[in-house]
């Protein structure tokens, strides 16, 4: 737990007083933080701010080309898709060309193991060597494995493989076999393993009310895990709605204080490109200083709940008096804040 000293600032214009608690982060540097001390470890609930559905399969080429290279670049190319109306879908092929992404992932399987476990749901073609890792790689992971939607060829699927005697067999006894959609070549327009002649509009009405009778199964807050990625990233985020716009060694201390302790520096920078890769923080350079700004949305990422001894308790009052602090006191902060909501990037 970082040393708490007690200090009291008076926001400008303002009768209120709050405490905020003054730490050291990376490489010394003091960091101050409004109601941080507040912040009650106990009973955090995570959930998705927004529904978010990650795709994966066969090789995807760009969607101006109308010949499709394999089953998903077909389901990408499907115009008017409602099973994806409302949501974003995101591939890991969007993030992880970046210049930066190996100086914060050593592969691209450990970024698509904490991807996969904030999105609502994962549509996965099983028709590569890339998707058939991913498969062994998620059906190992309860947080992961519920969320799998797996679309496999029938002649695939009739094959006593490891593939089917392994992850395919497993996902069927633990989650159903609705969590398993068997596509049949000649239905599709699949010409052994050539994609080229594959309707669109076939593929549209086989997958469509399969996805919108598993995307319509209700979703609850889940009790927080910190030994889950996931569940990691999705407190993070709260704490970004929370505070407006934070720096990683904020977030890192304000962690601690929340008794995740388990979390380097380094994981603190790999789970904000995922939240990132996902819509949900951006990251915006003011100054001498990089800060996350949430996006904004009609749910918390985190509920999070302050002490009973706590100076403010209302949690509109509390957010609109950090606002303030940062108006006052960093004006750099606020000013990252102010312009991402003013371009409309965050509403």
């Amino acid at each position: 737990m970082p040393r708490k000293i007690a200090t009291r600032y008076r926001p400008s214009g303002r009768s209120a007083r709050y405490q905020v608690t003054i730490f050291r982060g990376f490489k010394g540097k003091l960091l101050v933080l409004p109601f941080s001390q507040d912040l009650d470890a106990d009973k955090i609930h995570v959930q998705a701010p927004t529904d978010v559905i990650f795709l994966g399969g066969g090789p995807i080429s760009d969607l101006s080309d109308v010949v499709p290279l394999s089953l998903r670049d077909a389901f990408l190319k499907i115009l008017e898709n409602p099973a994806l109306k409302g949501r974003d879908l995101i591939q890991a092929e969007e993030i992880t060309p970046q210049i930066s992404f190996f100086n914060k992932y050593e592969n691209i399987l450990d970024f698509e193991t904490d991807l996969a476990q904030i999105v609502e749901l994962i549509i996965l073609f099983c028709e590569s060597e890339g998707s058939l890792a991913e498969l062994g790689a998620f059906a190992m992971i309860n947080e992961i494995a519920s969320r799998l939607f797996l679309v496999v060829r029938e002649k695939h699927w009739n094959e006593l493989s490891f593939i089917k005697l392994g992850p395919l067999r497993m996902i069927e006894k633990r989650y159903g076999r609705d969590s398993i959609f068997v596509v049949d070549d000649a239905s599709v327009g699949m010409r052994g393993n050539s994609a080229s002649d594959v309707s669109m509009e076939a593929l549209k009405g086989l997958l469509v009310p399969p996805l919108t009778d598993r995307l319509a199964r209700p979703r609850e807050p889940t009790t927080f895990d910190a030994r889950r990625s996931g569940h990691v990233i999705k407190l993070i985020v709260g704490l970004v709605q929370e505070y407006g716009a934070l720096k990683a060694d904020e977030i890192l201390s304000l962690l601690k204080i929340l008794n995740v302790c388990d979390v380097s520096q380094q994981d603190i920078y790999r789970y904000l490109l995922c939240a990132e890769a996902v819509g949900w923080l951006k990251e915006v350079s003011k100054g001498s200083s990089d800060y996350f700004v949430a996006r904004a949305t009609n749910i918390d990422a985190a509920t999070i709940h302050v002490k009973v001894t706590a100076e403010e308790r209302n949690k509109r009052r509390r957010r609109l008096l950090i606002r303030e602090h940062w108006k006052v006191h960093d004006a750099q902060r606020f000013k990252a804040i102010s312009e991402y909501f003013s371009q409309g990037a965050g509403l």
